[in-house]
């Protein structure tokens, strides 16, 4: 691993020669982040940067807080510490209304087009970031924002149908290039990738310890939009599983007007959609809970970055007890102090940490 800090303008400051200890910390719905620690003599080099990039992943990291220490002992340290590269985006808010509908992945890069690569004002595009290549992801949408902040709508709208998004950092051409992704399906009731499956069974999980909590869960939302009384458009959401009890929830989305920025008329059907697509949106805050939390055999039969990885479906298995879980990787940290890395694997939703696992292994 070879980590470089490099200035506002891409410009290699220096490479970094000795790191005492590395948190990579790769996420799938939010922004990642990381934190390093050096000797001390290395403070001038990352006080003077702006970026940390290694060379041996796709993730750029934005020094967003540097600091230094001497111990009673004479010993000096110094870290940085701050965000990938995703987090630029959240320096923007939709200042206009944008009303857009068709593949989601159609829509979120032109939301990112129109704010911050593009923007009317100049002044807002942010430096370096252009639109990648198209993944063709399948999933329409339809949907009305304004005044959101850009990266919080961007996994808002991602995480109703699975999807991410990245900046990936091109070191060759000093592009910051914005990606929607998704992760592969490695559960085992495919065919088209080859399977990830954790289990008892197959000898590469130590230890266990399940729970599972629905007191937060609810499956469908009443989303009122504009209108008074009688009079107000409200449109359901169903989204029970077959045999699941109703549990409401009611969502205020007067915010969303039936015209658009010119004062235009919207098709009552498309309106509808919109509304429908917030109830989406919001009830995705309001999931199962359930928690598995796993140590993995390092020794075992799936390697990271190959058999398994940010974003992908996996399955966990546990057959002494019965349960089977189909979960997305969506949050990996990388520890590395010394000779020792350590991975440790969440599965399901980082906000309420569905799944957990950890990986320890010699390197």
């Amino acid at each position: 691993m070879n980590i470089l800090i490099l200035d506002r303008n891409f410009e290699i400051l220096g490479s970094v020669p000795l790191c005492r200890s590395l948190i990579w910390t790769r996420r799938y719905e939010s922004a990642g982040c990381f934190e390093m620690h050096v000797s001390g003599d290395g403070f001038p080099l990352l006080s003077a940067g702006r970026y940390l990039y290694r060379n041996d992943a796709s993730e750029l990291g934005v020094i967003d807080e540097v600091g230094y220490t001497q111990d009673e002992k004479g010993g000096r340290e110094a870290y940085a510490k701050g965000n990938f590269a995703e987090v630029l985006l959240a320096d923007r808010v939709v200042d206009a209304t944008a009303i857009l509908s068709g593949s989601l992945e159609a829509c979120m890069r032109e939301l990112v087009r129109r704010t911050a690569v593009e923007p009317e004002d100049t002044d807002r595009a942010i430096q370096h970031m252009r639109l990648g290549e198209e993944a063709n992801l399948q999933g329409e949408m339809s949907l009305q924002v304004t005044g959101a902040n850009l990266s919080d709508k961007l996994y808002e709208m991602g995480s109703t149908q699975g999807v991410s998004h990245r900046v990936r950092y091109d070191f060759q051409t000093n592009d910051l290039v914005f990606e929607v992704w998704q992760g592969k399906d490695r559960r085992d009731i495919q065919e088209e990738n080859s399977w990830a499956i954790f289990s008892n069974s197959f000898c590469n999980v130590r230890s266990i310890a399940y729970t599972r909590d629905g007191s937060s869960y609810r499956n469908f939302a009443y989303v009122a939009g504009s209108g008074e009384g009688k009079d107000r458009i409200i449109v359901t959401v169903d989204l029970r599983r077959q045999g699941d009890p109703r549990r409401e929830i009611w969502v205020d989305a007067r915010d969303l007007q039936p015209k658009d920025g010119k004062g235009n008329a919207i098709p009552l059907e498309t309106y509808r959609a919109q509304l429908a697509q917030r109830g989406v949106e919001k009830l995705s805050g309001y999931r199962m809970v359930e928690d598995v939390e796993s140590c993995i055999d390092p020794e075992a039969n799936l390697i990271y970055k190959r058999d398994f990885d940010l974003g992908d479906y996996c399955t966990y298995v546990n057959t002494e007890i019965g349960i089977a879980v189909d979960e997305r990787i969506t949050e990996v940290v990388e520890t590395y102090e010394g000779a020792v890395e350590r991975l440790d694997i969440t599965f399901g939703n980082s906000g309420i940490q569905t799944v957990r696992q950890l990986i320890r292994r010699e390197v």
